[in-house]
C-alpha cells in the first residue's frame, strides 16, 4: 500500500480509474471496514487502484477543538489496519482551516483533478465541504454530472445496535470491551512506551511495564483486565491495571502492566496492548498482602480470556 500525506504528493501519479473509499474511520471499526472492503472490490472488478481518502486528525480538532473526541486508534494502527484490507493506496492528510473552507463543488474537483474516481464509496451521514453541506445525495448528483458513481454503503447493526465510533468510544470508556471488541471487530489495543515507574510491583512480586497515559486515545475505565501485550513479533498473556492504585498515596493514573512468563527489561521499549475483558474495578486494599493475594487472584480469572 502507497501512503500519502499531502495532496501534492499526488501530481506525480496516474491513478486512473480509482475506487475511493471517503470518510473520517476513526476506529476502521466493521462498517468502515465494510466500505472500503466494497471499495477495494470495486477496483478489482475493473483493474483501477482502490483508495482510501482519510484525514490525519479528526475534522472537529479544528471545527470545534472542544468537541474533539479521544482517537480510538493511533494513525500508524489506522494505516496498519487499512492495508490489512487489500487497499491500494492511503491518502491520509491534515484536515486544516483551508479545507475546512472547501464548498462542496470545490471538493470535488479535488477528487476529480488528483484521484479521477471511477467509484466513491461512502457511509449513509457522510457530508463533505463547507459546514458539512455537502450530503451523499448532492455527491450523487455530482457524479452523474461528472461521470462517477456514488455507492452510499447502509447502516451497520450487530446485536440491534448501530456500529460508530461514538458508540466504542463511549463502550471503551466505560470498560465495556465485550461490546467495544463486537463493534470493532477485533480488541480494543493502546500502545506506548514504557517508562520507569516506582518500583513496587517488582517488590511484591509482579515487576510491571508502565505506559504513560495518552490523553489522545480513549482510555479504558479504571481497572484491571485481561490483555494480549505484543512486543515485536511476539504476544504474551499479561494482566493491565489502569488507574491511580489507590492503596498507596499520591500516584497519578496509569497504565501498568503484567506480562505472565516473561523475563527482560522493556524500558524505552513500545508495547501494544489488546485489551480482551475487564476482570473487576479498581480496589483500595487494606494491606499489601491483601493486594497481592488479589493479583494471583486476577490472574487466575484471566486465564479463560487467553486463547
Amino acid at each position: 500500500m502507497k501512503i500519502f500525506t499531502h495532496l501534492a504528493d499526488l501530481k506525480q501519479q496516474q491513478f486512473p480509474k480509482t475506487a475511493v473509499a471517503l470518510g473520517t474511520f476513526d476506529g476502521v471499526h466493521i462498517g468502515h471496514q465494510k466500505i472500503i472492503r466494497q471499495a477495494v472490490d470495486l477496483a478489482a472488478s475493473y483493474g483501477g487502484a482502490s483508495v482510501v481518502f482519510t484525514f490525519a486528525n479528526h475534522p472537529l480538532s479544528v471545527i470545534n477543538p472542544r468537541r474533539c473526541p479521544p482517537q480510538i486508534v493511533t494513525n500508524e494502527y489506522k494505516a496498519e489496519l487499512i492495508q490489512s484490507l487489500g487497499v491500494d493506496i492511503l491518502l491520509s492528510i491534515p484536515f486544516t482551516q483551508e479545507f475546512l473552507q472547501l464548498a462542496p463543488e470545490e471538493f470535488i474537483v479535488l477528487l476529480l483533478s488528483h484521484l479521477h474516481p471511477a467509484n466513491l464509496v461512502i457511509g449513509p451521514n457522510y457530508h463533505y465541504g463547507h459546514k458539512g453541506s455537502g450530503t451523499p445525495d448532492t455527491l450523487k448528483t455530482a457524479g452523474f454530472n461528472h461521470g462517477f458513481n456514488v455507492v452510499v454503503h447502509p447502516a451497520v447493526y450487530v446485536q440491534n445496535i448501530m456500529v460508530s465510533s461514538t458508540s466504542i468510544r463511549r463502550f471503551i470508556h466505560e470498560g465495556n470491551i465485550d461490546q467495544a471488541t463486537l463493534l470493532l471487530g477485533r480488541p480494543p489495543r493502546i500502545g506506548g512506551m514504557v517508562v520507569s515507574g516506582d518500583g513496587r510491583g517488582k517488590m511484591l512480586g509482579y515487576p510491571t511495564a508502565n505506559i504513560a497515559i495518552d490523553n489522545m486515545l480513549v482510555i479504558p475505565s479504571n481497572g484491571v483486565y485481561a490483555v494480549k501485550v505484543q512486543i515485536d513479533d511476539k504476544r504474551y498473556n499479561a494482566v493491565a491495571n489502569i488507574g491511580i492504585n489507590p492503596t498507596f498515596t499520591g500516584q497519578t493514573r496509569r497504565i501498568e502492566v503484567f506480562l505472565l512468563n516473561f523475563e527482560g527489561n522493556l524500558y524505552d521499549r513500545i508495547i501494544l496492548v489488546d485489551f480482551l475483558a475487564k476482570l473487576r474495578a479498581e480496589i483500595t486494599f487494606n494491606s499489601v498482602s491483601e493486594l497481592t493475594n488479589q493479583i494471583a487472584q486476577d490472574i487466575s480469572s484471566a486465564q479463560k480470556y487467553y486463547q
